[in-house]
């Protein structure tokens, strides 16, 4: 039987009430140290293994520390140093990052911890929010989509979010996708309503060559408990018991048994490519690759490959990610992969020094990581453009450096048809296709190359299951620029 320790004189205090309730803030039951709950804090110095470390950037970060919790501390630390490290490699010319804590829940086997992330760069200060959740009982921690009871009931989630939000001035609806980073913030309200709430800037319209508008600041759906209720899980439903409750238990025992592995989160795409096994000999492997988006012909990209029901690889950069975040989250929530194709799209072997490339290679992987929870495994430079140097450094950073059978040229200017008929002629078996989406040429020849290359028998696949690579390979092996 867990150990339970009623809220005394000694341990932390609940958080003051506002003078009159919030119906879109989230409960707050601590909010800062005391006699149970500590604190750990860190600076940049504390997180020195990062791929890419940039001069002059203050950290300041901190979780709390429950007694009987230690599971839950080095789950969130882990989740901090994630935090600190895509910070480092994604943002122009960063400033500095704070995270601060509350506790959100405490009490029925649950303790509810809500980060709030303040950063500053270039683009100037925004503010991200996340809630996480330990399950007394395994010991294990939830994101925050564990709230709810499955991938359905967060499909359900979204679409009622796009319900309460649909009339926003500052939401454009195309950002609302179910996919574990955009709900990565979800907790209740004083009423036990469920409260969803957004980034700065994550759901903001497309600004044409600049990050999304950070100014609207955080963004809420809240979804009255009646209608929340269905969706949640055994753990939400704990979890909106213990925000409610009126004696925090802060103290909590260790788990009597341990999760055999970590559930899949809601939100979490594992299923990308078809049932195939591109060793097969007899099997008739093509990936379709796409460089150089996300841009604003990705999305006609996106609606061609899911009415034919084709997956491909997108490889992508550093600005037109930057610029277009919700497409990275289609990309990812529909199933396709995605890969790293460099930061600014220039020669990896003539235009960066060898003290360059981290940031290079960091970017894009960090960024990706923010918007959908993916880590990428590939890498593709631009123009192919490869020496000893780069692959090192692909091989520190954990990344397969993957390049192409075919080059459609559909980037000379060719018309349609030629480009159609190239990309047909030259596939063979477990080819990997070079096509860019930000040329006209490729989005009007697309549906003709996945019916020719049908018709052939062929079975469209990620860029993975064709080549099957490995972190530190080069795939083609043969690869010498020729193809």
């Amino acid at each position: 039987m867990a150990l339970v320790l009623p809220l005394a004189s000694c341990q932390n205090p609940p958080a003051a009430a506002p003078e009159e309730a919030d119906g879109e803030a989230i409960t707050v039951l601590v909010d800062g140290p005391g006699d149970v709950v500590t604190e750990w804090s860190g600076e940049g110095d504390d997180f020195p293994d990062h791929p890419y470390i940039p001069e002059d950037v203050e950290i300041s970060v901190a979780h709390p520390e429950f007694p009987g919790a230690e599971a839950f501390s080095t789950a969130l630390h882990g989740h901090i140093d994630r935090e600190v490290m895509d910070f480092r490699g994604v943002s122009r010319e960063p400033v500095g990052l704070e995270i601060a804590w509350e506790v959100v829940a405490a009490g029925e086997g649950v303790l509810g911890v809500r980060l709030v992330g303040t950063e500053e760069d270039l683009h100037g200060r925004r503010q991200a929010y996340a809630t996480y959740w330990y399950d007394e009982s395994t010991g294990h921690t939830g994101y925050a989509t564990e709230l709810l009871a499955d991938d359905a009931a967060l499909a359900e989630l979204n679409g009622l979010v796009g319900e309460e939000l649909a009339d926003h001035p500052d939401v454009d609806p195309r950002g609302l996708l179910p996919v574990m980073r955009t709900y990565d913030s979800i907790g209740f309200n004083a009423a036990g309503d469920l409260v969803v709430e957004f980034d700065d800037g994550h759901l903001s319209p497309v600004v044409e060559g600049h990050p999304p508008d950070a100014s609207p600041g955080r963004i809420a759906a809240v979804i009255d408990a009646e209608r929340a209720g269905p969706l949640l899980s055994d753990l939400g439903e704990r979890a909106r018991s213990a925000s409610l409750t009126e004696e925090p238990v802060l103290s909590v025992s260790e788990p009597d048994t341990a999760l055999e592995s970590a559930p899949v989160p809601p939100g979490v795409v594992t299923e990308r490519g078809p049932d195939v096994d591109c060793t097969d000999p007899g099997a008739k492997c093509v990936a379709l690759t796409f460089d150089d988006g996300p841009v604003e012909a990705t999305a006609h990209v996106l609606d061609i490959l899911a009415e034919q029901e084709v997956t491909a690889s997108f490889f992508l950069n550093g600005d037109p990610l930057l610029t277009r975040p919700w497409l990275a989250r289609r990309i990812y929530a529909e199933g396709h992969e995605l890969g790293n194709h460099n930061d600014l799209h220039e020669s990896m072997t003539e235009e960066f020094t060898p003290e360059e490339l981290p940031a290079q290679v960091a970017m894009v992987g960090a960024g990706i990581r923010r918007q959908t929870g993916y880590t990428v495994e590939l890498f593709r430079p631009p123009f192919g453009a490869t020496d000893d140097g780069v692959k090192a450094e692909l091989a520190r950073q954990g990344l397969a450096e993957v390049l192409w059978t075919v080059d459609s040229e559909d980037w000379t200017g060719s018309d349609r048809d030629t480009v159609a008929d190239r990309v047909v002629d030259l596939v063979e078996p477990n080819g990997v296709v070079l096509l860019h989406d930000p040329q006209p040429t490729t989005v009007a020849a697309l549906p003709e190359i996945i019916e020719r290359l049908r018709e052939k028998g062929y079975v469209f696949v990620t860029a993975s299951q064709a080549f099957a690579p490995e972190a530190g390979g080069t795939y083609p092996p043969d690869w010498d620029g020729s193809w």
